[in-house]
Formats: structure tokens, C-alpha cells, sequence
């Protein structure tokens, strides 16, 4: 096989192929499929590995937790978005390492995949903060996984009060969410019009409205990225709508049913929701190289490992420099435009031409509260709350999502819940 050689910026040299020069993306997430779209039609062959089959559409897990979307409707099967990428293969495993002396992904089957260039795009996991049984009795919603055994949670509660209503005060149908983001927003907000809206006419016999949702913030304000009206504005609506918003409130340890607040009470509560934030994934601390903040993975200028100018990292799992000494956020944004930078430090390094500098251009940020109430931060300094935020968040996630069947039947969906208040998917999976 014919070969050129060609420099980093660091100075490294690196052995490049002029024939199927092989790229393996770990990772099926925001990042890792920018990498791959952006590398279609390109001079090398390339390996996206994923431990799931499917591409999950994070922004809207909360939606199936609460019962307003179908799992089916967030994710998508990763064969089907790359079938048209002739040069695009898929490979679902688990990776355990990486060999950079070989320069293997190392699979937990065994299994090994050669590579070229590596571009690490495998995501984040919750960050516990150490808190005593959070992690053991909390639901973390940044899977389809956890989001669904949310939603069979929530909905036993109200099943197991419907037989025994003594369980309503010893908490069953108490929700604590815990971290004031736009994740813990959002959920609270759609708990609320979930127990409000729908499951009241679901149970004539309960007295759902004895239920309680309760949101804990450990910082004095919600939404710590926007502005000091968005933050009000999110704080003044979901008190409306029946939810408790605990500011500089934190959390000291967590029970099967009872949760203990960092002022030593103690909340009666059958369900904690954990979106207090997330830090990168395992595999990070297995890949043997430098880590920074929330473990992430260290990178340079151009999003290259140190040490490893032959691979990347993008997303979640990156500790990326935001330019003025703090650190890049964990948003889809944010890996989307890594993974585009990426494949072209790849295609640069190909032609022998000089990588560039990651320079992240943000779009503006959004979270919404429920039915026709959201804030939304734009480019420009353009702020919008309420119903035009809404409508604006409503469409942005619809073109963000991958495939039309998805788009379609979210769109359904969202129609006939705004119709009719009614959430189809309330169905419990997995009771033995």
C-alpha cells in the first residue's frame, strides 16, 4: 500500500494511506454521526462502533419519561441512517480500550478494530457528585433506557396509590427532580402537566392532586446559562403550574423512599429524578491518556488527544477550551461542530495540509417549561419567552431529529397531545 507522510501542528508525523485509510469513530451520538456524514464520499473507509444499535435524540428523553413520546419516536436505528454512505460501515459493541501501540479499538467481545485515524465521540454519564444512594436509588434521564424505567416508575406510583392511597404520605406520589438545568426544567415542568392534566382523569378514585413535584437547585437561580429574565421568567411558570422550587437548596443522601436536603430535612418522596449533571463517559478513564475536568478527555487547538496526534475528541467526552480559560459546554451543538471539524483535520491530514483551530460558533440556547411556555436565547441577543419561544423550541427539535418517520410521528404526537391533552405511550413494560 502506497503511503505519504505528513506533520501536525504539534509536530508529530503521522503515516498517512492513500488507499482505504481506515477511520473508526466510537460513538453514535451527535458527534460521532457528524463525523461520519461529513466523511461520506470521502477516500477512506470508516467504522462507527456503538454498544446500541440506535442513535438516541437526547433532548426529548424527558418526553418519554413523562409519557409524551414513544421510545421508538427519539431513537433511530444507526444501519438505516448510514445505509446511502457506501464507504460508512457500522460495528455494535462495547469498547473496553484502545491499543495505540497497534492502533486497535479494543472490542469486550474480543474483537479489534484497526484504525488510522480514531475520533472518540462516546459520550457522557451522570455525575453522582458522590451523594450517598444517588446513584442507587435515583433515575438519571440521559438514556432511552433510563427514561423509559422512569416513566414505568412514575406510573407504578400512581398505580401502587390507587390500591393503597396511605402510600400518598409516606411519598409515593412525591417527585423530587433533582438539578435546575434545562433537563430538570423541563421534567418538572412535564410532571406537572402529566399529574395535572392527563393522570387525573386516569384515576377517579385518587386524589392525584395531593401529588407533589419538587425541584432542587443547588445555585440561587434555574437555568444557569441564560439571562436573569429567562431564569425568572422559567422560575414564575412551573411555581404556577404546582411545582416546589427549592433554590441554594442541595441534596445530602438518598433513599429508597426518602431524600435528605443538605439543611437536614427530610423529604417523604418514592422518586428522584437525577439531572443535576454529567461527567465523561468510562471510557475515557481507560484510554490511558491526559483527562481534565469532569474526566474529560484533554484535546489541543484541534481537537486532537494529546499525545495521539492520529486521533480525536469531540462531544461530551472532550475537554475542550472555550477560548477564554473555561471549558466548552456538554451540548449536541457543541459535538455536531466537533465532529464536522474532525473529519476535516482527517481529510487535511490526507492532502497534507495544515489542521485548523476549533472555534465553536453557538446557536443560542433553549429550554421549555411545558404547553406554550419556553425561553430561548438567540444569536444577536434576540430573546424570546413564552409561546413564540415555544413554537421556536417545537421546531428546532423537529429538524433536528433524524429520519421523517421520526419527525412524523413526533409531530403526531405533539398535535394530538395539544388537541386533547391526552399522552398515548402510558404503558408500564417489564412487570414480572
Amino acid at each position: 500500500m502506497n503511503s505519504l507522510h505528513t506533520s501536525d501542528p504539534g509536530g508529530q508525523t503521522l503515516a498517512m494511506a492513500d488507499a482505504a485509510h481506515r477511520v473508526v469513530v466510537i460513538g453514535a451520538g451527535f458527534g460521532g454521526l457528524a463525523v461520519a456524514r461529513s466523511l461520506t464520499g470521502a477516500p477512506v473507509e470508516v467504522t462507527v462502533v456503538d454498544r446500541n444499535n440506535f442513535h438516541t435524540f437526547q433532548p426529548l428523553l424527558y418526553q418519554v419519561a413523562t409519557a409524551g413520546l414513544n421510545a421508538a419516536d427519539v431513537a433511530s436505528v444507526v444501519r438505516g441512517i448510514l445505509q446511502r454512505r457506501a464507504n460508512v460501515d457500522f460495528r455494535l459493541g462495547a469498547v473496553d480500550g484502545v491499543d495505540w501501540a497497534e492502533r486497535d479499538v479494543l472490542l469486550a467481545d474480543g474483537g479489534r478494530l484497526p484504525f488510522d485515524h480514531l475520533v472518540v465521540a462516546a459520550g457522557s454519564a451522570p455525575a453522582f457528585f458522590g451523594v450517598p444512594g444517588a446513584q442507587e436509588h435515583g433515575f438519571p434521564l440521559y438514556s432511552l433506557d433510563g427514561a423509559t424505567a422512569l416513566r414505568n416508575h412514575v406510573l407504578e406510583r400512581f398505580e401502587a396509590a390507587a390500591a393503597d392511597p396511605a402510600l400518598i404520605g409516606d411519598g409515593a406520589l412525591t417527585f423530587v427532580v433533582v438539578g435546575g438545568g434545562p433537563t430538570g426544567v423541563e421534567v418538572a415542568g412535564a410532571l406537572a402537566e402529566l399529574v395535572d392534566r392527563v393522570l387525573q382523569h386516569d384515576f377517579h378514585h385518587l386524589d392525584v392532586h395531593r401529588a407533589r413535584i419538587v425541584l432542587v437547585e443547588q445555585a440561587p437561580h434555574l437555568l444557569g446559562a441564560f439571562s436573569n429574565g429567562s431564569r425568572r421568567y422559567a422560575g414564575s411558570v412551573l411555581r404556577r403550574r404546582g411545582v416546589e422550587v427549592r433554590l441554594e437548596a442541595s441534596v445530602a443522601e438518598v433513599e429508597p423512599t426518602r431524600v435528605r436536603l443538605g439543611d437536614g430535612e427530610v423529604l417523604r418522596a418514592h422518586t428522584l429524578v437525577w439531572a443535576a449533571g454529567v461527567q465523561a463517559g468510562g471510557l475515557a478513564a481507560s484510554l490511558g491518556v491526559p483527562t481534565g475536568r469532569g474526566g474529560r478527555i484533554a484535546v489541543g487547538p484541534d481537537l486532537a488527544i494529546e499525545g495521539h496526534a492520529e486521533a480525536f475528541a469531540i462531544g461530551d467526552i472532550a475537554d475542550i477550551d472555550d477560548g477564554t480559560g473555561g471549558r466548552l459546554p456538554q451540548l449536541a451543538q457543541v459535538a455536531m461542530q466537533g465532529g464536522s471539524l474532525a473529519a476535516e483535520q482527517i481529510l487535511a491530514d490526507l492532502d497534507g495540509r495544515p489542521r485548523r483551530a476549533f472555534r465553536y460558533r453557538d446557536k443560542g440556547s433553549m429550554a421549555t417549561i411545558g404547553r406554550r411556555a419556553a425561553v430561548a436565547e438567540l444569536p444577536g441577543g434576540i430573546h424570546l419567552r413564552g409561546t413564540l419561544a415555544w413554537g421556536a423550541w417545537l421546531g428546532l427539535h423537529l429538524i433536528e431529529l433524524m429520519g421523517f418517520r421520526n419527525r412524523l410521528s413526533v409531530f403526531l404526537n405533539w398535535a394530538w397531545n395539544y388537541l386533547t391533552w391526552d399522552r398515548g405511550p402510558r404503558l408500564i413494560f417489564g412487570r414480572r
